[in-house]
């Protein structure tokens, strides 16, 4: 079983990866503990996660949110991101996990083979009126040791999907929910 740890901060969060398989060969069985620490004040809302090839991306940076994304990351919603993830070419498997309190973590097992090594998750930094954390296409290791070790930066984004406003009447934190969404 191979363990990733994923501290999940704005900006300085981390991945580990370890795997337990000693060569890449086609249809490998692979299997991966996946732990996700926040390490932020907020709560983090429940994951998207999907696994798959390098085409099972969850999202682009530089190009617009889809509608999924945007109602993740504007009001936690999971269900439509789901879905758009589940229809891609190249993905294998979508799922959710819990939400994340501050300073706790959550573990998920992710089974898959070598042609679908790709783990993408996103997920929406509460307090924030459409921001979210995560990571995208993220090629999982193969082979066992250090040399089956990774550490990747967690960025958060701005989904663009709400005016910036800065007011807390725009906050879904604290009460908002859809204020001044972007068209679709």
């Amino acid at each position: 079983m191979r363990r990733i740890t994923i501290l999940a901060g704005v900006g300085a969060a981390a991945v580990l990866a370890t795997a337990g398989a000693g060569s890449a060969m086609a249809a490998t069985p692979l299997n991966y503990k996946v732990t996700v620490i926040n390490k932020t004040p907020n709560d983090l809302t429940p994951l998207v996660v999907s696994v798959g090839d390098k085409r099972g991306h969850l999202w682009r940076n530089g190009r617009r949110a889809s509608a999924g994304l945007a109602e993740l990351a504007r009001d936690g919603g999971t269900f439509q991101l789901e879905a758009e993830a589940d229809r891609r070419r190249g993905v294998r498997q979508v799922f959710t996990t819990n939400r994340i309190a501050p300073g706790r973590r959550i573990t998920f097992n992710v089974r898959t083979t070598n042609g679908a090594r790709r783990l993408s998750w996103a997920t929406m930094l509460v307090s924030t009126n459409d921001a979210f954390v995560g990571q995208n296409n993220f090629a999982l290791p193969v082979r066992r040791g250090k040399a089956g070790r990774a550490t990747i930066n967690v960025r958060a984004y701005d989904a663009g999907a709400e005016r910036n406003t800065e007011s807390a009447a725009h906050v879904p934190a604290l009460g908002a929910h859809g204020v001044g969404p972007v068209s679709y």
